[in-house]
């Protein structure tokens, strides 16, 4: 062993001092590794931001080519999607042999382009879902075949409903334990609309 090695294994101070010199060394190789890294991002930076500007303008003006096509080709032409909803509570109905409390949620789109006049009443929508319900003739069919049934009349006789969904949910009672729903959507048929 050296004699300058063996001096700092005897003294702390010279011990403490080979630490910070070893440890400042090591600091400045992170520090210069750090340093080329940096470096190179930028380098690499200032390559591609160029290439990226290109392909955003040519990206923007593209889509602004492509929307003033499609503005020019449907220029009365609306996006707008418009629907209503509501809900009947508490309902009560004589259907399979018991009295049944239902909550029969609505939902319906209008088509495009319809008039302020063309708008129905939701309030008559009601009065028609009522009706259907106290007549329905057939006191044992399923929920699903009702509703379906349902969504038919509704769509038959508003049309300017696109589409429809109908949700009647079925409360507890003496002979079923348990809470269920029926789901039908429908949509307007195209060949119908054709007279």
């Amino acid at each position: 062993m050296s004699a300058g090695r063996e001096k700092h294994k005897k003294c702390p101070v010279l011990r403490i001092s080979a630490l910070k010199n070893d440890l400042f060394e090591t600091l400045l190789a992170i520090f210069t590794n750090m340093k080329q890294i940096l470096f190179s991002a930028i380098v690499l930076a200032l390559f591609i931001t160029p290439v990226w500007t290109q392909k955003a303008a040519s990206t923007d003006s593209k889509a602004l080519i492509t929307k003033q096509a499609a503005s020019s080709k449907y220029e009365n032409f609306d996006l707008l999607t418009e629907e209503f909803s509501f809900l009947i509570q508490d309902f009560k109905i004589n259907h399979q042999l018991e009295v049944n409390n239902l909550n029969i949620k609505i939902r319906y789109r209008y088509e495009n382009g319809i008039t302020e006049s063309e708008y129905p009443d939701f309030r008559a929508i009601v009065k028609d879902i009522e009706d259907f319900l106290n007549n329905y003739p057939n006191k044992t069919d399923y929920w699903e075949i009702l509703n379906k049934k349902l969504t038919l009349m509704l769509l038959k006789k508003y049309p300017t409903l696109e589409s429809i969904t109908s949700e009647i949910q079925v409360s507890l009672s003496q002979k079923v334990a348990y809470l269920r729903s029926s789901i039908v959507s429908r949509n307007q048929s195209k060949r119908a609309k054709i007279k």
